[in-house]
């Protein structure tokens, strides 16, 4: 009788492990912050409007999944006939491609934190990205999701490489969240 009652526990303790899903974060999206940097050509600029579905668990990251984007038109580097021409179909081209989008394929724990492997979605390319972030509870119920990634411009035809690195991209995320 002892081991039918063990037995229908680990069963009962493994069916709601089973549909345990991560905790769904609502995206602050008015303090959000995308952040741009083309170092090669000295280049710095932001992007706005992110909207994003977060579900994440640091205890249950096998259910965690992120999908997330952008307008490409709130695009800012500080000079407004530079922004027209980066939408244009020299760059981002923006009324066929309005989005840049991610949804990750898989979260996973690291040393420094966490890292969201996806894909990400640039005018017609998508292409694997890893965005190693951190995950940091301010207050009950609040808390930031910053990471930083890296890609190449060439790789989604926004720009062409002059040299070795010349497009090379970093992005730099800051989410802040609420239950």
């Amino acid at each position: 009788m002892k081991k039918q009652i063990v037995i229908a526990s680990i069963f009962v303790l493994a069916l709601c492990t089973a549909f345990t899903v991560a905790k769904q974060w609502k995206v602050d999206t008015e303090n959000s912050k995308v952040n741009w940097e083309l170092p090669f050509l000295h280049k710095k600029g932001t992007f706005g409007n992110l909207t994003a579905a977060i579900n994440f668990d640091k205890k249950n990251l096998a259910e965690s999944k992120i999908t997330a984007s952008i307008d490409v038109k709130t695009i800012k580097v500080g000079n407004e006939k530079k922004e027209t021409h980066l939408l244009s179909p020299d760059f981002f081209n923006a009324e066929k491609f309005p989005k840049i989008s991610f949804t990750s394929t898989e979260v996973i724990s690291s040393v420094d934190g966490y890292v969201a492997k996806g894909n990400l979605t640039m005018k017609d390319s998508t292409k694997p990205v890893e965005i190693p972030f951190t995950f940091v509870e301010s207050e009950k119920g609040k808390a930031t999701f910053s990471g930083t990634m890296t890609v190449y411009a060439q790789d989604f035809g926004v720009l062409k490489r002059n040299q070795e690195g010349s497009d090379k991209v970093f992005i730099y995320l800051e989410v802040p969240v609420l239950e």
